[in-house]
């Protein structure tokens, strides 16, 4: 039933952007873009989201101060042409490009600068109308952000920060337009308005999301008129429609079917290393999980090397820390845990009996039901843990949640075990440790430590990292951290994946970020 409807939403469509018919053939030359990918967007004002499929859109919509690169992780200006620093670190001045417009041809300034950042740095703003702010623990080092003329913005900090210039770099930090935020009030997450390459023309729920291009932009035009983001949780649906020409990228498919694609005449496949980790998060404060033992048993009873040949075709990496070897600051020190069934079975045993529960142990796993860049196929990774569990003294239910609902549960920790992953941000060993397992990010305005872990010597290590501004001493100290975390086993590190889509012949110019970031400005449609 899904796929009947689907599929005859996405001839309606179809139907006046190629002249052949959705049975096939060859489309003729068309100035619209569709993007295929696993699910929908669940907010497009980009404070109140960390969802994947929101930022995809977003980056293209808003536009922070200072950006990537188009084909490395350096930073460059964005909608500010340069900046400079005092020499304690505190100050930082932006200056700002003149005549940028937000796409409802009001001015960017640096009122509207201060207004973004007052809206992440303040959950009781009076135009916050979400407690939702995911990402509020990277800014709370700021001070004050102050306008100093119309094209001047000074940031202050409480200390020199050695990831400030990439944490505003970040998709949260996308400047918005305080006139729309003011008129769209609540409704400014289903109607976005930023400086960005192309701007929001409507959202169908579980349909599609339609951007077009901004004329006004101040920057290279983008290469298409419009942008479509057509979400479907079945694979094997964007796989067909491709295969067709019904869709121009598709993105999050399983492995193996990426294998087939790669075959498929009028087809190509980029691929990129990624820089992620997908993991099983444990809630640390819900007994026996409270227990290192228990989770260490969990964490031996898993045969990763197994997950990836089944779950991922083989393309992956079997990860031993949450920061992914293509980082600075991964450390190969850590002995991670083989799998080893004996070992878990007797380390769960003799919990049981000083801890004093019985044993099968009842615990529930939480999966989404979309797929992710770090795990394409989750439901069949949470079946592979829970048929792993089992066979060493656990009983396993799986619950299933969309992909909305799932991180929601899980951050006010109403989970046991959970699936998650995330991708990198900001090319830093920060964004993965801190974000993930320092006890500040437990908290209900959108915290990411879904294990509620908290070690204060890893936080004083993690606090220590983030204001070291000698790059070699911040590496010892996530070394550091990344040992007691493997100790206190509060996640098993599951996989690094390569992030790899697929996509018609005809599309020219878009080529696979290593941020990950889906950043269409570059992309046209040839001529057939």
């Amino acid at each position: 039933m899904e796929f009947s409807r689907a599929f005859q939403s996405s001839c309606i469509l179809f139907c006046f952007t190629f002249l052949t018919a959705c049975g096939g053939g060859s489309p003729t030359v068309s100035d619209t873009l569709i993007y295929g990918r696993g699910g929908d967007a669940n907010a497009l004002d980009p404070i109140h989201t960390d969802i994947g499929e929101s930022v995809k859109v977003i980056v293209n919509i808003f536009e922070p101060l200072v950006a990537y690169d188009e084909e490395t992780l350096d930073l460059v200006p964005g909608v500010a042409e340069s900046w400079e620093t005092s020499e304690d670190g505190r100050e930082w001045t932006f200056k700002l490009r003149p005549n940028v417009k937000f796409h409802d041809e009001t001015p960017l300034n640096a009122e509207a600068v201060v207004f973004t950042f007052e809206r992440i740095l303040d959950p009781d703003h009076p135009h916050v109308h979400n407690n939702i702010i995911p990402y509020y623990s990277s800014y709370t080092q700021i001070e004050k952000v102050e306008a100093v003329d119309d094209l001047t913005v000074k940031f202050t900090l409480k200390q020199p920060q050695a990831t400030f210039l990439a944490n505003i770099a970040m998709f949260p930090s996308g400047i918005v337009s305080p006139t729309a935020v003011k008129k769209y009030g609540a409704d400014f997450t289903r109607h976005p308005v930023g400086t960005g390459p192309f701007q929001f023309v409507h959202w169908k729920p579980k349909q599609e999301i339609v951007l077009s291009r901004f004329d006004d932009y101040w920057g290279e035009p983008a290469g298409v008129k419009q942008v479509v983001f057509l979400p479907s949780e079945e694979s094997s649906i964007r796989v067909t429609q491709l295969k067709r020409g019904e869709i121009h990228i598709a993105d999050n498919l399983p492995p193996s079917e990426v294998d087939g694609l790669e075959k498929t005449p009028g087809v190509v496949v980029q691929s990129t290393p990624g820089i992620n980790i997908g993991y099983l998060t444990m809630q640390t404060r819900k007994p026996p999980l409270d227990k290192p033992e228990v989770r260490q048993a969990i964490c031996y009873a898993i045969d990763r090397d197994r997950l990836i040949e089944v779950a991922y075709a083989g393309h992956a990496q079997k990860a031993k820390t949450m920061v992914p070897p293509t980082l600075w600051g991964h450390s190969d020190d850590v002995p991670g845990r083989e799998f080893d069934l004996e070992k878990a079975k007797q380390l769960l045993e003799e919990a049981s009996k000083k801890y004093g529960f019985a044993l099968p142990l009842k615990l529930e796993l939480f999966v989404m039901d979309q797929p992710r860049p770090y795990m394409q196929q989750p439901r069949q990774t949470a079946i592979f843990i829970k048929d792993a569990l089992e066979k060493v003294g656990f009983q396993i239910d799986i619950i299933t949640n969309d992909i909305g609902q799932h991180f929601q549960r899980m951050t006010r920790g109403e989970h046991q075990l959970g699936l998650s992953g995330w991708s990198a941000d900001i090319a830093d060993p920060h964004n993965f440790l801190s974000t993930l397992l320092h006890s500040e990010n437990i908290n209900e305005i959108g915290g990411n430590n879904l294990s509620q872990y908290k070690n204060e010597e890893v936080d004083k290590l993690l606090d220590a990292a983030q204001f070291e501004l000698d790059q070699e001493k911040r590496t010892q100290l996530y070394k550091q951290a990344q040992r007691l975390i493997y100790e206190d086993a509060p996640v098993l590190p599951l996989v690094h994946v390569p992030v790899r889509i697929a996509q018609r012949d005809f599309v020219k110019g878009y080529k696979l970020h290593p941020s990950s970031q889906v950043r269409l400005k570059s992309a046209r449609i040839a001529e057939q």
